[in-house]
């Protein structure tokens, strides 16, 4: 966003827009989860944009719902998702109701959520709706198949860092971060976050023969698994490792573990107790499902992998690019300055985009600067 404007503001930069779409495109994604690392990051500003600025039939739903109308730490109106006519929108009946928005309802679906079940609209008239969706990843899975059995070309998945599983390869097959000045209280707490936040989403896959071996016991649903530098697999007698760092890191040490599979949710509490009782310089390699099971904050993560320990992952999840929001109060950032420190945190990872002002860095090339148009600030 430019300047001291809010996000209500925002006119976002078509050819930016559409550079963002054509990486979008060519990643061949149909479902695309837009996550936003803090309220007031431009998540909904990248969402608008792409549906009013990109010629494809998209659908649109959410993971959930993402909070008040008005945010309650800046007093600030939140944007409003503003879907042009003929999208096709998932939401609930509840968020229908409160939006007073009026769409010609094609499917209810059996989900039920405490807004009410979840249905499928064309949009008609431009108009403001609230985003809601269904509550857990399965549920979201089907709606998204629902929305494309419609005709959508495309489906966007508004999601925050707090309900990141909408970025699941189980439901999205491509990820955009939108990272904004509001996201720390000094611009290098931004440009910690948002890097610490990459290296999390972007952690890598195992290899081939790792895989092979977890096969069969991914199949019996294995919750937690031992390998030794032999290949031994001992399965650990855990129906969950909640609250279970200490007895993991104790079984680790005395099954001499080179390789540990957890199957479910990897939380701060498990690290803090697990990294406590395992000793120093202690190598091993933890593998879980993908990045949306780690529930706990990015630099947790990073100061895991400063131990040494390895972090693996048997679906890594594709980010395909980040968005630059230089709001922030009492006062923004200068958006060229914010853009170009962020553009070299983020570095060659990812291609990184301000759709507002017109300016986009992409891995193996200098930032863009007055290549577009509208360039602002």
């Amino acid at each position: 966003m430019t300047g001291g404007a809010s996000a209500t503001e925002a006119r976002p930069d078509a050819a930016t827009v559409d550079a963002l779409y054509d990486i979008v495109a060519d990643s061949g994604s149909r479902s695309l989860a837009v996550i936003g690392l803090v309220k007031n990051a431009g998540k909904t500003t990248v969402v608008n944009a792409l549906m009013a600025n990109c010629p494809h039939l998209f659908g649109l739903t959410s993971l959930g719902l993402d909070g008040e109308r008005t945010d309650h730490l800046t007093g600030l109106a939140k944007p409003r998702i503003s879907p042009p006519p003929g999208t096709l929108v998932a939401t609930t009946q509840g968020s229908l109701d409160r939006s007073r928005y009026a769409m010609d309802v094609l499917e209810v679906l059996p989900f039920l959520t405490p807004l009410g079940r979840v249905v499928i609209g064309r949009a008609g008239a431009a108009g403001h709706v609230e985003v809601s969706g269904p509550t857990t990843l399965a549920e979201l899975r089907a709606t998204i198949e629902r929305l494309q059995a419609h005709g959508a070309e495309q489906v966007l998945v508004d999601g925050a860092i707090n309900r990141i599983g909408s970025a699941s390869p189980r439901v999205s097959d491509g990820v955009v971060v939108a990272s904004g000045g509001m996201v720390g209280d000094t611009l290098g707490d931004v440009l910690e976050t948002t890097a610490a936040t990459l290296d999390m989403l972007l952690l890598p896959a195992v290899s081939d023969e790792t895989r092979a071996q977890l096969a069969p016991f991914l199949a019996q649903g294995a919750r937690a698994l031992s390998f030794n530098d032999r290949g031994e697999v001992t399965p650990l007698a855990l129906e969950s490792v909640v609250g279970e760092g200490v007895t993991v890191a104790r079984e680790v040490e005395r099954l001499n573990t080179h390789t540990l599979f957890i199957g479910g949710a990897l939380t701060q509490e498990f690290v803090d107790d697990f990294t406590r009782v395992l000793p120093p310089r202690r190598e091993l390699r933890v593998v879980v499902r993908d990045a949306t099971v780690l529930v706990l904050p990015a630099a947790s993560v990073r100061r895991f992998l400063k131990r040494g320990l390895a972090l693996e992952v048997l679906a890594p999840l594709r980010v395909l690019a980040v968005t630059a929001n230089p709001f922030r109060l009492p006062q923004p950032y200068q958006p060229k300055i914010f853009f170009d420190a962020l553009a070299g945190a983020v570095g060659d990872r990812v291609p990184v985009f301000d759709v507002v002002n017109g300016r986009a860095s992409l891995p193996g090339a200098p930032i863009q600067r007055g290549l577009f148009p509208t360039e602002r600030g």
